[in-house]
């Protein structure tokens, strides 16, 4: 369940900001979003904004219930840093590469944590 957390955190953030991408600003994003059909929620762009922090946070929460059982500070700095850098990206100022680097991050955290997850219960499965 808290590895899930993390990872839905994660999609969901990337999902949401494809869907939000303007074409102008972030064309990647743009691109992805209409090869799968996200591009229909362009109009509602104003809210998905809210929702990708808003799964950012999720992340976190995730990130925070991980780190109790595996107790590996990595994963959780690496979600925290990413979605910093998600809400100076929403809040603050819209710099692309930043919104990118959150993104990617939160994935690479996702795939971290569900590794030391594993790693953890391994541990506890062989003692």
């Amino acid at each position: 369940m808290k590895e899930s957390l993390v990872s839905i955190g994660g999609v969901g953030s990337i999902a949401s900001a494809a869907a939000a991408a303007a074409p102008c600003c972030l064309p990647f994003l743009a691109s992805v979003a209409g090869a799968v059909g996200l591009s229909a929620l362009l109009p509602y762009s104003q809210y998905i904004a809210y929702l990708v922090q808003a799964f950012g946070i999720i992340a976190v929460v995730g990130a925070i219930l991980s780190f109790r059982q595996h107790r590996k500070y990595g994963p959780l700095v690496l979600t925290a840093a990413c979605v910093i850098g998600l809400l100076v990206v929403y809040n603050v100022s819209l710099i692309a590469w930043l919104l990118y680097s959150a993104l990617v991050g939160l994935v690479l955290a996702a795939i971290w944590n569900t590794y030391e997850s594993k790693r953890c219960n391994q541990c506890s499965a062989e003692a």
